[in-house]
């Protein structure tokens, strides 16, 4: 979209803090419209957020926000609805409190609600890269097809040591990819496809295969999934590619599938201090 619109955008979110970057609204704009949109933010503190995405998709669009008070649930925060309880289209937007890291919760009561997924969600929430990581592994299974996951305020992936929501955390460009959010989302998992006979063993957690893209912008990072259906020529995304080229040394392509494998399955294990 133009970025003229784009900042129209911008604008309906005033009050909000998902203002940082353009990226974030001109991914999602394209689903303005869509029959029964669904989508989910993770971060809702007033409820600010909640009622600018009603107004800019419509009052049609189902709604669903996530809060929670950071570490120790030390910061409370309003009801998101409070201040449209006479709006009827206020009925699609649903509350949910719950620690984004809490991966039982997250099925329990807030997947649970919303079956039929999301086609929109937004991690706009703790800011703790392993929080990013933990949500998505859990949520990204039910992104609807030809939708879109979105993470913001990236930038805590670059320090080193920092306290953010009460979370003190430690990140920095080097650090392993579970403390590094942004190193965690690899692109190899788009071209398994191209690395040979072995290459369909390259999976790092469930539904990886549905992975379509994984884009960046100014402090934001989106990962889209592939739609369902077939094209012209009957084929679907699972399909493709057709034929890739084999070239000399395959094998040891193959032994590297392996390794790094092993290498991803070691590093998760950082992950498990930030479970409750």
């Amino acid at each position: 979209m133009s970025s003229k619109n784009c900042l129209k955008a911008l604008i309906k979110l005033g009050g909000t803090d998902t203002t940082g970057s353009t990226g974030d609204i001109c991914t999602v704009t394209a689903y303005r419209g869509k029959k029964n949109l669904a989508i989910l933010e993770i971060g809702s503190r007033r409820g600010d957020s909640a009622l600018a995405w009603k107004e800019y998709f419509g009052s049609n669009a189902n709604i669903d926000m996530i809060t929670y008070g950071g570490n120790n649930d030390s910061h409370k925060f309003d009801n998101p609805t409070i201040n449209c309880a006479n709006d009827e289209s206020c009925g699609r937007i649903h509350t949910f409190y719950c620690d984004q890291s809490d991966a039982e919760r997250l099925e329990k009561e807030v997947i649970a609600a919303r079956p039929d997924g999301w086609d929109v969600v937004i991690d706009d929430g703790s800011h703790v890269p392993a929080h990013n990581i933990i949500s998505f592994e859990v949520l990204w299974k039910h992104v609807r097809p030809g939708g879109v996951y979105v993470v913001e305020d990236i930038e805590t992936s670059y320090y080193p040591k920092s306290t953010v929501y009460g979370y003190n955390f430690e990140a920095g460009i080097s650090a392993a990819p579970p403390l590094n959010a942004l190193s965690r989302f690899r692109q190899d998992v788009i071209n398994r496809g191209y690395m040979g006979p072995s290459g369909h063993t390259f999976s790092l957690f469930e539904g990886d295969d549905t992975i379509m893209e994984i884009g960046f912008a100014r402090n934001v990072m989106f990962v889209r999934k592939a739609l369902k259906g077939t094209d012209s020529g009957g084929k679907s995304y699972d399909d493709y590619p057709k034929k890739p080229a084999i070239l000399p040394g395959i094998n040891l392509v193959h032994d590297t599938i392996k390794e790094t494998l092993a290498i991803f399955r070691e590093q998760s294990k950082l992950l498990d201090k930030w479970r409750p």
